[in-house]
């Protein structure tokens, strides 16, 4: 997995964009699935995924999250505390996930994800540009659950991704900003 200062190649009549939202993004090869809308997706089963996104990526930051040497002890242990409750939202989420369905992981493709678009190359996502779904990318190697973003395919390799409530957007971003950092801490160190 990598971040990149790029969200996708530009050709010279495409005008590029300077938003943030559209220039830090995760960008490698991901195991990704796309699955239709279904018919008479209710309020509440977006209400559900987009809570099972959220204990994902926190449950994300919490296992990038680098251990504290030292400090007082009640920080260390508050610290300890929230680690052990993400895990378990996490452990929850994932047995009700697999209680719920039992399926292989996606294959794998040459992806990038920002704040308000997903990209892919390739024939992974058997989808015609109008067509709503579901996009499933799994963004962590240590995380067997995959994120589930609602979506409306653009063109071929483009999908704008659906208005996110504020929480998931807010984490969504901070998860990108993370993998953007390291990837500018990667490519540094490597001088």
């Amino acid at each position: 997995m990598q971040a990149s200062d790029n969200a996708s190649p530009q050709s010279s009549t495409e005008p590029v964009s300077t938003d943030l939202a559209d220039t830090i993004c995760l960008e490698g090869v991901l195991p990704v699935s796309w699955a239709q809308m279904p018919a008479g997706f209710t309020d509440t089963e977006f209400s559900a995924m987009h809570e099972g996104n959220l204990m994902l990526l926190n449950a994300i930051a919490v296992i990038d999250q680098p251990q504290a040497v030292d400090g007082d002890e009640s920080g260390l242990l508050h610290q300890d505390m929230f680690r052990i409750e993400a895990k378990l939202d996490l452990l929850t989420s994932l047995v009700t996930r697999l209680l719920d369905k039992y399926s292989l992981v996606p294959p794998l493709a040459s992806v990038t994800l920002t704040a308000r678009q997903f990209h892919w190359h390739g024939h992974v996502l058997p989808a015609e540009p109008g067509m709503s779904g579901i996009i499933e990318i799994y963004v962590h190697p240590l995380v067997a659950a995959p994120l589930r973003l609602p979506a409306r395919i653009e063109s071929a390799g483009v999908a704008q991704l659906s208005e996110l409530p504020l929480s998931l957007k807010n984490a969504l971003e901070k998860f990108l900003f993370r993998q953007h950092r390291r990837r500018v801490a990667e490519h540094r160190s490597g001088r």
